[in-house]
């Protein structure tokens, strides 16, 4: 996998766009800012769906229809997220694809969004005013873990592997 990881690495600091991102000092702070932004606005979703599943806030609306209210923003930011997070890997590749917890933090993206993708279908299916169960509480207690787990693990790039 390092093989691998380095001959993209390679490859990328080879792109003219590596250097203008690279060289141009307020790209990488503004992308990373934005970045940082729109992680807050996913983690805001998560916890006020799980917040709403363990019937802590937001009793007003049921969990079904929090969930809906925040699909779209959350699911622009998930794009923003994408987007930003290849700019910062074209800016600094080896820093980035080399680093383990780098590595770890795209896995539990992968396996959050998995869980929330099926959360989501799962509040979907149920009827509006019916109560979560136990199950769909876990879960979201669950989601909004990761999530904070996606965050520590974004902050530590900076500081190890």
């Amino acid at each position: 996998m390092d093989e691998l990881l380095q001959g993209v690495v390679n490859w990328i600091d080879t792109l003219s766009v590596h250097a203008t991102i690279r060289d141009a000092g307020w790209v990488v702070p503004a992308v990373q800012s934005i970045h940082i932004a729109c992680v807050a606005l996913v983690f805001t979703g998560a916890l006020i769906v799980a917040l709403r599943g363990l019937e802590l806030a937001g009793g007003h609306w049921s969990l079904a229809r929090w969930s809906r209210y925040f699909h779209g923003s959350t699911m622009a930011a998930l794009w923003v997220l994408l987007a930003t997070g290849l700019v910062m890997i074209v800016a600094e590749p080896e820093r980035e694809l080399m680093n383990w917890i780098f590595r770890t933090k795209m896995l539990l993206v992968v396996v959050t969004l998995l869980i929330t993708i099926a959360l989501g279908r799962r509040l979907r299916q149920r009827g509006a005013d019916r109560p979560a169960g136990g199950g769909v509480r876990l879960v979201a207690l669950l989601v909004v873990l990761l999530w904070i787990g996606v965050a520590m693990a974004g902050r530590w790039i900076a500081y190890a592997g």
